[in-house]
């Protein structure tokens, strides 16, 4: 037992096993409230990095964004010639872009616009699955010009039905067309046969 005087006389009496536990409960707290801190203060830097990685990513969105946006003009601008030919807007065109794409399910992309293919713009495809380099799968709006010597296993691609009376006039081999109009958001595959060819018969004595 160990006795204890105050400043103000107040006596009091401690026993070693009492000390000991008093000090091993300041040790707990002092640890708990240690520990409480550090967790405190990676609750703070989980904050602090969550909140870095939104700005990284709203930063990488809004890069992405612009660079979609830049991507959208150029194209526009190279297809310019291509809409005041075919009357397709940019509107229309992305609606129209969309059921290519839906129609194929093969990954697209556009080339140049073919003076070989009647000024009409070539559409290259390939399997969204393969690695393989694209092929030329159709042809968007050529002249009809041209369909008299068309290659027979090359599709067509147009945005409505008043394409396909001009295309039955002129064409020599069997055609595929298909429809995809950007205004009805509907899809149709029409099969052409080659035009007949009126050929006079001999002339006949009067």
């Amino acid at each position: 037992m160990r006795v204890h005087t105050a400043v103000n006389g107040t006596v009091w009496w401690t026993a070693p096993a009492y000390e000991e536990r008093a000090l091993e409960r300041a040790r707990l707290e002092a640890e708990a409230e240690a520990a409480e801190q550090e967790a405190a203060a990676e609750r703070r830097r989980e904050r602090a990095a969550a909140a870095d990685r939104r700005r990284r990513a709203a930063e990488q969105r809004a890069l992405d964004r612009q660079a979609e946006l830049e991507e959208r003009h150029n194209e526009m601008q190279r297809l310019a010639g291509f809409f005041r030919r075919t009357g397709l807007d940019f509107t229309a065109w992305d609606a129209f872009t969309q059921l290519v794409r839906s129609a194929s399910g093969k990954a697209i992309v556009y080339g140049e616009q073919s003076p070989r293919y009647g000024n009409g713009l070539l559409v290259h495809a390939r399997h969204r699955d393969i690695e393989a380099g694209y092929t030329l799968a159709a042809v968007v709006c050529p002249d009809p010009h041209v369909l008299s010597h068309w290659p027979e296993k090359l599709d067509i691609l147009v945005p409505d039905h008043t394409w396909l009376a001009r295309i039955r006039t002129v064409a020599r081999v069997p055609l595929r067309v298909a429809v995809l109009d950007p205004r009805t958001g509907r899809r149709t595959f029409e099969r052409i046969p080659p035009a007949p060819v009126y050929r006079p018969g001999p002339d006949r004595p009067g």
